[in-house]
């Protein structure tokens, strides 16, 4: 459709508030101090906010006529809030902003740009930090700025990085959207009745619209922050998405496979490259490659330490294997989104290209599993100098450990049995062991630092390679504070509902989100699947032999036995063993455990519905004498 730029009057800024009064000051004072070409009236609706200083504060800015202030008399929400601004200007496109989002340099002009695109536009929105349709660096997560930059600088990278630039996208919502009249005249206004609540309002408009004939766009050089949950709590506003969702759902059919086919495709993916790549061309910190397999272990451990050392001097990119014959560029820092994916080798002069526009300064060889043969040749490609470090013995064993089949130290045979080695288990890359070792051996003596983590790895490599002087440097390690007292817990037997299975698997949930010093081991099996380690502090022995019990407990040394059962327990012959142990010992107030236990000196008894942080609780008192003394004795050993 040809585009058609109309003459656009006088928009209304539109900002529900509830609560938050800071944010809200700073979303106020963000919005004047954003110079626009674009004429606006900026409106706040008070949706009668249970907080004081914020309904006065606000009324001094209506006074001061900063802005146009509509009061609710009651709360009535986010939807009838937006509707009642909505009837102020019948004639007027609006920007619906969050009350706690913030905005920065020309940005509603650029949102004018889009609206005014073509006349089928509906709704326009920007990427946000946090909610919304795209996120930046990631989507779906909650954003901090990132390192260096404040929200009017990102938003300039956006600007220039993306010019003018945007993308058609399902449906449009979040801390702000940009709603054109011709939509709102067509389509009507936010209405969350079907929905339960007013979570998916903006995305139900979007959807009526979109049956309408209208689209919704992406504004990808534009950037704003939001902050979050100021209405609601982090669990009451998954609650009511999840709610809200699942209701879209039925009302629109096809929205699930429109909403699969969305994050699937990540229309907006291109668009955050574009502004990472700017961001680390322009970068005041050298830039540094290293390339490394994908497996886990103790090389991606040695980079992460190296990377979080020169941080303040550094940026780094990782390179590595993909899937298939492809190879990932991805940034170092965990918070940041940036990959790229290059198949090899066709790609690899891409590759090359783009790290010498990035302007690369140096590569770190770390390892070449996976990897093709042509990253051996980017030094010279990108005309940089080069470190290796020698995590294993990739440059002189293409098994990389000096082992044999059965998983032995191979003895280090010479080229014949080397060979014969590579004729059961072929070398990476297709090579013999003399032009394996002639390659690496021009790696190694290529580099302007060679760096062998120990004297044995360094002799090691100087038998093949004497003229090769490697730098003996132990891996920098930060140094590990007083390792944290974890209270051992165990349950004994096979674990049902009835036997307390749903409140161990509480526990541990809890646990892990107070981040207690509790660890959770079931000896025996469930009887249904719940979450373990790594996601909760749980793990599960599985069956055992009734005789076996005893020796199982005295090789695990729990600190606590859990008896957590839900109804009333006969007798129970596992307790019989527990209380032989001497160990304490938590059970439920139901039953014959209040009975049996009776005069024990070390146990505790807990109403059988008591809440999980109460069970933990209990726990961890109980156990907190068996920790020290287990400790007390760890220092008594070692001293």
């Amino acid at each position: 459709m040809a585009r058609d730029r109309r003459v656009v009057n006088i928009i209304d800024i539109v900002v529900p508030v509830y609560r938050g009064a800071e944010l809200v000051r700073r979303c106020v004072d963000s919005i004047f101090s954003a110079s626009q070409r674009t004429a606006y009236e900026f409106i706040v609706v008070h949706d009668a906010s249970p907080e004081p200083d914020l309904g006065r504060w606000l009324r001094e800015q209506a006074e001061k006529r900063r802005i146009t202030l509509v009061e609710q008399p009651a709360r009535r929400g986010f939807a009838a809030a937006v509707n009642r601004a909505l009837a102020l200007h019948r004639d007027r496109d609006v920007v619906v902003l969050h009350g706690d989002a913030e905005v920065a340099n020309d940005w509603l002009d650029r949102l004018v740009y889009h609206a005014a695109s073509a006349r089928d536009v509906g709704t326009v929105a920007p990427f946000a930090s946090y909610g919304g349709v795209a996120g930046y660096p990631r989507s779906g997560v909650r954003n901090a700025l990132p390192d260096g930059y404040t929200l009017a600088s990102l938003d300039l990278v956006f600007r220039r990085a993306n010019t003018g630039a945007a993308v058609v996208v399902p449906l449009t919502c979040g801390p702000c959207v940009y709603l054109r009249r011709e939509c709102l005249n067509a389509v009507g206004v936010f209405d969350g009745g079907p929905l339960g609540s007013d979570y998916g309002v903006e995305q139900d408009f979007c959807l009526r619209a979109a049956s309408a004939g209208f689209r919704h766009l992406l504004a990808a050089d534009t950037y704003v922050r939001h902050h979050g949950e100021t209405a609601f709590s982090l669990t009451e506003a998954q609650e009511l998405s999840a709610r809200a969702e699942s209701a879209l759902d039925k009302l629109y059919p096809h929205f699930p496979a429109q909403r699969a086919e969305f994050l699937r495709c990540d229309p907006a993916r291109p668009f955050q490259r574009r502004v990472d790549l700017l961001r680390l061309a322009e970068s005041p910190r050298q830039l540094l490659l290293f390339i490394a397999h994908a497996w886990g272990g103790g090389i991606p451990r040695h980079m992460t330490d190296l990377v979080a050392m020169s941080a303040e001097r550094c940026e780094v990119l990782f390179l590595e294997p993909a899937a298939g014959d492809s190879v990932k560029l991805s940034w170092s820092k965990s918070d940041e989104g940036f990959s790229l994916f290059f198949a090899t080798p066709g790609d690899m002069p891409s590759l090359t290209s783009l790290l010498r526009a990035l302007g690369v300064t140096r590569i770190h060889f770390h390892h070449i599993h996976g990897l093709p043969r042509a990253v051996l040749d980017l030094p010279a490609g990108l005309g940089v100098a080069y470190d290796c470090t020698l995590h294993d013995y990739y440059a002189i064993c293409p098994q990389y450990h000096l082992v044999t089949e059965d998983g032995r130290y191979c003895g280090e045979p010479d080229a014949l049995g080397c060979a014969a080695c590579l004729a059961r288990r072929p070398a990476q890359w297709g090579m013999d062991i003399s032009t394996w070792r002639g390659e690496f051996g021009r790696l190694l003596r290529g580099a302007e630092r060679v760096i062998a983590p120990s004297r044995d790895v360094a002799q090691r490599i100087a038998r093949y390679f004497p003229d090769i002087a490697a730098i003996v440097l132990p891996h920098p390690e930060v140094s590990l504070s007083t390792l944290p007292r974890v209270t051992r817990v165990m349950t004994l037997g096979n674990l049902s509902p009835e036997k307390g299975l749903r409140v161990v698997a509480a526990c541990a949930r809890d646990a892990r989100n107070r981040a207690m010093p509790l660890s959770f081991k079931v000896l025996g099996s469930v009887t249904e699947p719940i979450a373990q380690w790594p996601e909760v502090p749980l793990s599960i022995h599985g069956q055992y032999a009734e005789d076996q019990l005893p020796a199982l407990i005295q090789a695990e040394r729990p600190d606590v036995i859990w008896f957590p059962a839900q109804v009333p327990e006969t007798y129970s012959y596992t307790l019989s063993v527990a209380l032989a142990t001497k160990v304490p010992i938590v059970a439920s107030a139901l039953g014959a455990f209040p009975e049996r236990l009776a005069g024990h000196p070390r146990s505790l008894i807990v109403p059988w519905n008591a809440t999980a942080a109460q069970w933990n609780e209990a726990l961890q008192k109980a156990g907190g004498e068996a920790t020290r003394m287990r400790a007390s004795a760890s220092r008594v050993s070692v001293s």
